[in-house]
């Protein structure tokens, strides 16, 4: 599934189509696109693992869910679920999920969770981990895309493995202190993931995602799904401590 790193880099990708018209939007998903035809895109931007199109009164809203892909200006031979169409050029979505929203996204998505937006919060994200998600383990907690809106199973483990904490320890029991620097731990790869697409070097660079050994002590990693959202993950048992 992409992570909010990826879809930023798809925003990046697309931002000459700011203030263009759309000439027709097309594709086999139910969403009704008459409201975007000839109709002109204000911005362009992405919440999360969701990638909007901004127009005057309404936006729209794409997710790739766990297999979506995005092709400019190229085609597959399968159907497109989604695609805007341009005089000359094109933007089409495989086996996505748009979503049309009257408003503008601050109306629906709090961009204080976005670890990706300048009004990320991270003490809002802390007090609402501590007080909301006390009795989960933070290996499920982080998935939440309520409170860490990006976060996929990469950085989960990433983030998990640098901050030293083990995936199945109650938020509860985990000091302030190392919640704080998860949370930082979690933007800051975040912008690494985000730099590493330029080159497609994320899972070269991983330090644990996909490895076997851990790269410090040369541990053999657990991998194993974990946690209630049972997402395949990767543990060093000698570095990340389980807070019990």
């Amino acid at each position: 599934m992409p992570e909010g790193p990826s879809i930023l880099h798809l925003k990046n990708r697309l931002q000459r189509f700011r203030g263009k018209t759309v000439s027709e939007a097309s594709g086999y998903s139910e969403m009704d696109k008459s409201a975007i035809d000839h109709i002109k895109i204000f911005d362009i931007d992405a919440y999360g693992k969701n990638l909007l199109f901004v127009f005057k009164d309404f936006f729209v809203g794409v997710h790739l869910g766990l297999f979506g892909s995005m092709l400019v200006n190229k085609r597959k031979k399968v159907n497109a679920s989604f695609s805007l169409h341009f005089p000359h050029s094109e933007i089409n979505f495989y086996v996505a999920h748009p979503k049309l929203y009257e408003g503008k996204p601050t109306d629906y998505f709090n961009f204080k969770t976005d670890i990706l937006k300048e009004e990320f919060d991270g003490e809002f994200v802390l007090s609402t981990l501590q007080q909301h998600y006390a009795d989960q383990m933070i290996g499920d907690a982080l998935l939440d895309q309520e409170l860490f809106t990006g976060v996929g199973n990469i950085i989960r483990i990433e983030a998990l493995y640098r901050a030293k904490i083990h995936p199945d320890s109650p938020v509860k029991n985990i000091p302030e202190k190392k919640l704080v620097y998860l949370i930082e731990t979690v933007v800051n790869y975040a912008y690494e993931f985000l730099d590493q697409l330029k080159t497609d070097e994320v899972k070269e660079k991983t330090l644990i995602y996909g490895k076997k050994i851990c790269p410090k002590d040369k541990t053999e990693l657990i991998i194993d799904e974990m946690g209630k959202v049972k997402r395949k993950t990767y543990v060093c048992p000698k570095c990340q401590k389980m807070y019990s």
